[in-house]
């Protein structure tokens, strides 16, 4: 990754940390937070860093793959908005992972959830920097599998079922949402958000 696409790597410190939690949290031991709060530092910085360069420059936009005409391209688009919704998420993340290394030090599930916490930065990072309606569809996608398994015990049978009907009404969300992409599509051929 050349030094001009370095918020690429805002996306890459929480999943990278998110990958190495959950692969690793047994040999870290009760350090693997900490994993998650360096990441998270780290996508605050470059956040912050990208809100000044968006702010000076103009918004920009990183292809990972698929072209500027491609209905696949995959790619970050940063506006102000955008921008600043990163710091916000990076911030309020890091809050989130420090708070959860005292709280949920005596849980069984400790690097559990703390790589999914991770794994959900990630997906919001994704989610408010997506390039098109494809790319927002998927981290979507991720995101509404992603809360069933970060916030529910499930030792509790109640709360399974609470977890289960979430999942249900995400669906039913999800549904809509890919009708729409499809609408959008057929109408103006295209998915980048810009162009719509």
């Amino acid at each position: 990754i050349m030094f001009s696409n370095y918020p690429l790597l805002i996306l890459l410190a929480p999943l990278a940390a998110g990958l190495t939690m959950g692969l690793l949290g047994n040999v870290i031991g009760h350090k693997v937070g900490r994993v998650g709060v360096a990441a998270e530092a780290v996508s605050l910085a470059l956040s912050v860093l990208l809100l000044y360069d968006v702010t000076v420059r103009g918004p920009q936009t990183f292809y990972l793959a698929g072209g500027h005409d491609s209905v696949l391209q995959w790619g970050l688009y940063v506006d102000r908005l955008s921008a600043v919704m990163l710091v916000h998420i990076a911030a309020i993340s890091i809050l989130i992972h420090l708070f959860s290394l005292r709280y949920m030090q005596q849980e069984r599930g400790y690097a559990r959830f703390h790589s999914l916490l991770a794994f959900t930065t990630f997906v919001l990072f994704g989610m408010v920097a997506s390039a098109n309606l494809l790319m927002l569809f998927v981290f979507w996608q991720l995101l509404s599998w992603l809360l069933p398994l970060l916030s529910y015990n499930y030792q509790h049978l109640p709360t399974v079922r609470g977890a289960f009907r979430t999942f249900i009404m995400h669906r039913a969300g999800d549904t809509a949402f890919l009708a729409a992409v499809v609408l959008a599509y057929g109408w103006y051929g295209v998915l980048d958000l810009q162009q719509l």
